[in-house]
């Protein structure tokens, strides 16, 4: 794949991600916006929950990643595993352009650490 149509696809990917969270804010505006003066406190804290159930924690660290990954295009080192440096497979930078490992790396920080024991 080549770094243009690569970088267009974070940019797609990171778009998405955005208008994610920018339709979801939209609609808890509206219902705030719909409510009774009276029920002001309420939708306040209607709003701060659909907020932060909005900023999840797995979208927040996909766009970082996206981020990261057109860093990466722009200083050269796209495609080589942060890890151990060798080339992240192609398959798994068109599944996952933001991937910033090989799968070995990615796979052995998965892995539980293993219990430590005493070589006697």
């Amino acid at each position: 794949m080549m770094a243009k149509q690569i970088r267009q696809r974070l940019l797609q990917r990171r778009q998405e991600l955005l208008a994610r969270y920018h339709d979801e804010l939209a609609r808890a505006t509206e219902e705030l916006d719909s409510r009774e003066s009276e029920d002001v406190e309420n939708a306040t804290e209607l709003w701060d929950a659909r907020v932060l159930s909005v900023l999840g924690n797995t979208d927040a660290r996909t766009l970082s990643e996206i981020v990261a990954a057109i860093r990466r295009l722009d200083d050269g080192s796209y495609g080589k595993c942060l890890e151990c440096g060798q080339a992240i497979g192609a398959a798994r930078l068109v599944a996952l352009p933001e991937a910033a490992s090989c799968v070995d790396c990615a796979h052995a920080a998965e892995r539980p650490p293993q219990p430590f024991q005493l070589v006697r």
